[in-house]
């Protein structure tokens, strides 16, 4: 599985992912400064599971149809609090990743929304 930082995750999150031997690619380090469409626009996003705080990528997928990642983690944490996140999130990679859905996660919990189908999502 191929985790994808999108920029606004914090370095101590991404840090602490990779220290626990998983791969992540952080937008801030490979392509800092891409746009959200652009981001959409790799051509190898449907391999990626993108962890972001940004809930305009929702905004892309579900209302314009853009195309999606594998999944998308987005996290509705305290930015400042990123052990938290970073249990938070290990304990969804724990639970498995559900492809074609965007999992919200909170302090209280997890709920997940499926992609839209369209042209682009399948």
């Amino acid at each position: 599985m191929r985790l994808f930082a999108d920029e606004n995750v914090h370095r101590k999150v991404v840090f602490a992912l990779r220290a626990t031997g998983r791969t992540v690619e952080w937008i801030r380090e490979s392509s800092a400064g891409t746009e959200d469409p652009d981001i959409l626009a790799r051509p190898d996003i449907g391999d990626l599971v993108l962890i972001t705080n940004d809930g305009d990528f929702g905004n892309l997928i579900f209302q314009e149809l853009r195309r999606a990642p594998r999944a998308i983690l987005y996290t509705r944490t305290l930015h400042r609090d990123w052990q938290g996140t970073t249990d938070l999130i290990l304990a969804e990679l724990e639970r498995g990743i559900v492809a074609d859905h965007m999992t919200i996660i909170t302090k209280d919990g997890t709920r997940r929304r499926p992609f839209p189908t369209g042209e682009d999502n399948g």
